[in-house]
């Protein structure tokens, strides 16, 4: 899959935090690391994180580099959504929505 690109791509790093997302929706039961860990599986090369734990006899330094940074995206993702489901007064909302057209241009 990943014979000449690199294992851990940006786009895979998206998906799988993509996939983390929706693992959390369907099964509340498993904690975040456990869905992070299944779709670090399904999104990584497999170079990247089986191999490099056998070479090492555990988790190596780059799974848990990759497994830090999907998780660390998730935890951003989750608490922007957290934010902006609080109650916003209509013209603070409206405000936040117009940034930065309602900022004056800049000069030089």
């Amino acid at each position: 899959m990943h014979e000449y690109g690199d294992p851990f791509a940006p786009e895979a790093i998206a998906a799988a935090v993509s996939r983390v997302l929706v693992l959390q929706q369907s099964d509340d039961q498993r904690t975040l690391g456990q869905h992070v860990e299944q779709a670090l599986h399904e999104n990584i090369c497999s170079c990247a994180l089986d191999i490099e734990d056998q070479i090492e006899g555990a988790r190596s330094g780059l799974h848990l580099s990759i497994a830090r940074e999907v998780r660390e995206r998730v935890e951003l993702v989750q608490s922007r959504r957290a934010a902006w489901s609080e109650p916003f007064d209509i013209v603070d909302r409206a405000s936040d929505e117009s940034f930065p057209a309602s900022d004056p241009p800049g000069w030089i």
